[in-house]
């Protein structure tokens, strides 16, 4: 039992307060040994790299041509999982002073996955010869690539997690959680972390190597646990006990860590010391490093991750934030265009929302989700692109509701669909544009009987009864932050107050579409905001005595860091 846990202990038992043990037996977590496993957990909890199929003979690999002296390309995609892995690969591989070439591509011109024709481009220039890529986040769908990779010299190493394509395995060396003879199966490793894996295994190979022993005994693995947070989190992968492990040893690494690219883009969010959590990186970190893939400048965020002098980091991001700004002011456009030509009553009688139209492809999936939340029905946003062939066809992504999986749906279209991928809730897809007037009659077809049909679980809206007053006490909120990181897998916990006083309630936002609460406290009163609930004022001025579902969350402002009461409902 370490210190840190034995400070917690009282007569042999772990001192938590009565109702966040009852949460935790909630969840499966129950007995003192399964709480301090979850409330403390270690970084020698994990798996072992040497269970990841294929790692020992791709670290071997790798080692063998960082040995010969011989070229490494690192492919990564445009997201926060994919760029925090090229960046923790890049950084790696510094240590050893071992140069290695990246490449991060145009989300806007280049698409997802492997591109052939950037490796033809580099041919002879930036890339010559016998080489090494190691995909991050990408690669397992991109076996007709690979293929074409290795014909021009190249060997390839793909580090992914995603679902394996139907349609076979390239024919390389694998490191995917999702392979059901993996180690890891099961485990729901974000891109990041098997990056990170990967990372460890060559660490290990290194020792072994006389030229490079003596770096590789000093690295400190747990600093690259910072890029495993930001990706596994803002990737919204489950939480399961490795990746908890991972993030909540990330986050700490994260506030008080060494890379100056890391340490800029904490000072951009306006978060300067002090203590991470997760909604830092849900709202305020991973949006703004999206946001340059989103605008197709995501190059620019492994810049920014790898730079270390301090003058160009603080420009580069500078440069993040005020793209960041840029995809606020263009997804606001496309969605006052948006909602500007749609038929209400056509949606209510299709049950989904399609539009395409001149729109911006980079936030075409924040305006789907916001018309999910409008109107309450699946949505398909779709921009137009020039082929290669200088027709036309519509690029779109998908967002869905519970009860009505997107891609089954779009399955069920797939006669009239180039190409498409995702998961239940989320898509992107291709339809040319002679077949999108068949398409939509046939996915609006599918959408009006799956409403029909559709199955949803009923949720509670909350974990347990909790006054406000107490749970927002010291020892409670500190006993809070032993349950981050919170996501898929581990969700906040939300709490039911049936009596609490609202003293004053004002409208803020640009549109005054939020609730701000003043609520009675016990000591002193406490600050509550209620997001998208501004329509809730007149009731609550008319009741101050009110039924509040919520969560403690923490608040940052002009450097100021406070608790504050989120409020989902009132």
């Amino acid at each position: 039992m370490t210190n840190k846990l034995s400070n917690h202990l009282k007569d042999g038992r772990l001192e938590i307060p009565t109702i966040f043990r009852e949460f935790l037996k909630k969840r499966g977590v129950e007995g003192d040994e399964a709480l301090g496993r979850f409330l403390f957990p270690r970084l020698d909890y994990l798996p072992k790299p040497e269970k990841m199929q294929n790692l020992v003979e791709a670290a071997r690999l790798v080692v063998e041509y960082v040995t010969a002296g011989k070229q490494i390309v690192i492919w990564g995609d445009y997201d926060v999982d994919g760029t925090t892995g090229t960046a923790l690969l890049v950084n790696f591989f510094r240590e050893f002073d071992i140069a290695v070439s990246w490449h991060i591509p145009n989300r806007l011109l280049e698409g997802y996955g492997l591109n052939i024709e950037w490796f033809q481009r580099q041919r002879g220039a930036a890339i010559c010869g016998d080489f090494l890529l190691i995909t991050v986040d990408c690669g397992i769908s991109n076996g007709t690539e690979i293929a074409r990779i290795q014909e021009m010299g190249g060997t390839v190493i793909v580090t992914d997690h995603h679902n394996l394509p139907e349609d076979g395995l390239p024919q390389c060396l694998i490191l995917n959680p999702s392979m059901p003879t993996c180690g890891f199966h099961g485990e729901q490793l974000a891109g990041v972390g098997v990056a990170f894996y990967l990372a460890a295994g060559i660490r290990a190979q290194l020792v072994d190597r006389q030229q490079f022993a003596e770096v590789a005994r000093k690295i400190n693995l747990k600093q690259y646990l910072a890029f495993v947070a930001l990706g596994t989190i803002a990737d919204v992968v489950d939480l399961t006990p490795t990746n908890r492990i991972l993030a909540r040893a990330g986050m700490e690494a994260l506030i008080c860590t060494n890379f100056p690219g890391l340490q800029e883009l904490l000072a951009s969010c306006d978060i300067n010391g002090g203590e991470i959590v997760t909604e830092d990186i849900g709202y305020l970190i991973g949006p703004k490093i999206n946001a340059a893939g989103r605008l197709g400048e995501s190059d620019l965020v492994v810049t920014l991750l790898t730079e270390r002098d301090r003058t160009q980091t603080k420009k580069l991001a500078t440069q993040l934030s005020a793209l960041n700004d840029e995809r606020k002011r263009i997804s606001a456009d496309n969605l006052e265009t948006t909602l500007a030509n749609i038929s209400v009553s056509q949606v209510n009688h299709d049950k989904c929302v399609i539009v395409k139209g001149l729109l911006h492809q980079g936030v075409a999936g924040i305006v789907a989700s916001k018309l999910v939340e409008v109107y309450g029905f699946p949505a398909l946003v779709f921009t137009e692109k020039k082929c290669p062939d200088k027709s036309v066809c519509y690029v779109g992504s998908a967002r869905s509701v519970e009860g009505m999986n997107i891609t089954e749906m779009l399955r069920a279209c797939s006669d009239f669909i180039e190409r498409f991928g995702g998961h239940e809730m989320a898509a992107g897809l291709t339809v040319v544009t002679g077949d999108f007037a068949d398409f939509s009659a046939k996915f609006s077809a599918i959408a009006k009987e799956k409403w029909q049909t559709r199955q949803i679980k009923k949720k509670k809206g909350y974990d347990l009864e909790c006054s406000v007053e107490n749970l927002m006490s010291g020892e409670y909120l500190d006993f809070m932050k032993l349950l981050e990181p919170f996501g898929p897998g581990n969700l906040q916990p939300v709490f039911r107050d049936i009596q609490a006083k609202i003293v004053d309630s004002r409208l803020v936002g640009k549109t005054a579409e939020h609730l701000h609460l003043t609520i009675r406290g016990k000591f002193a009163n406490l600050k509550g905001i209620g997001f998208s609930l501004g329509n809730r004022i007149t009731e609550v001025q008319k009741e101050s005595q009110r039924t509040l579902i919520y969560t403690p969350t923490i608040n940052r402002f002009r450097g100021m860091v406070s608790w504050q009461v989120r409020v989902i409902d009132v």
